[in-house]
């Protein structure tokens, strides 16, 4: 006698259940099987609705915009067409916006990341008062400050403040701007193994000329001001490790930065 066979397919009613809080199937409880199919049902509406959506969207509606017009105008009014760019649908029934599938490409945000960079450097200039270290064709006159008087008081952020070396050698004004007091000393006692010139030319790169345009050094998100706000690049790391050896602030802040976009630690070690 041949053996009946029995065909297990989910339920239609669980197709939007994602996890086991969201079968309600054998519960005895009234309230909370109302609420698992509540939430069920929601879930199943948003879904419906969303697609709807991108069906109309991607049918390409137009809407008409009239311009307007002056009294006692004579020229006649004229419609503008424009055509709707389509919305796209993830998975789970939600539109996904275009910016999230046609990011800009490296060509444009390298700009960017060059101009964040002498955006800063400038904001730590005026908050320590070398105003004679900004060009004339920057388009700064007159004394400009952020914090009032320089190097007194409280009023420099701790990390743009004076080291013990800084307070006791003669060195070059333009070390005041970096971020980091442990690479401000490390600047003053190799500075006799580069140049401002070099060191601007590998982190601002496209800004200060260079035809063959490569990531920018450093880069920075955040308060100019504070380590925090810095992130190191590998090639900076492996070039210019005497500069940033010792740093761990901002180590500490690259790999902060490196895990929010999901990149492996960096480490003056693994250069």
């Amino acid at each position: 006698m041949p053996m009946a066979t029995v065909e297990l397919a989910p339920m239609p009613q669980l197709a939007e259940a994602r996890c086991k809080d969201d079968d309600w199937t054998g519960l005895s409880d009234k309230a909370e099987r109302r609420r698992r199919q509540t939430r069920l049902a929601l879930r199943a509406l948003r879904k419906r609705k969303a697609a709807q959506r991108a069906v109309r969207l991607e049918s390409g509606t137009e809407k008409f915009i009239t311009h307007y017009r002056e009294p006692g105008q004579n020229s006649q009014l004229h419609l503008a067409s424009t055509l709707i760019i389509p919305s796209y649908v993830s998975v789970n029934g939600r539109i996904v916006p275009e910016r999230y599938l046609y990011p800009l490409s490296r060509d444009h945000l390298l700009p960017l990341l060059e101009y964040n960079i002498y955006r800063a450097t400038i904001t730590n200039l005026l908050i320590i008062g070398h105003m004679h270290l900004i060009h004339e064709n920057c388009g700064f006159h007159g004394p400009l400050t952020i914090f009032p008087n320089p190097y007194q008081g409280i009023s420099i952020p701790p990390a743009l403040r004076r080291t013990i070396l800084q307070q006791t050698v003669s060195y070059p004004d333009w070390v005041d701007l970096i971020p980091s007091p442990q690479m401000r000393d490390n600047a003053i006692r190799t500075q006799h193994l580069f140049t401002n010139k070099d060191l601007a030319s590998d982190i601002l790169t496209g800004m200060m000329g260079q035809e063959d345009r490569k990531d920018p050094g450093m880069l920075v998100w955040s308060d100019p001001w504070d380590p925090s706000g810095w992130e190191l690049t590998e090639g900076f790391v492996k070039k210019w490790g005497f500069l940033v050896q010792g740093c761990y602030d901002l180590f500490r802040s690259t790999n902060y930065w490196r895990n929010v976009r999901g990149e492996r630690p960096l480490s003056l070690a693994a250069r």
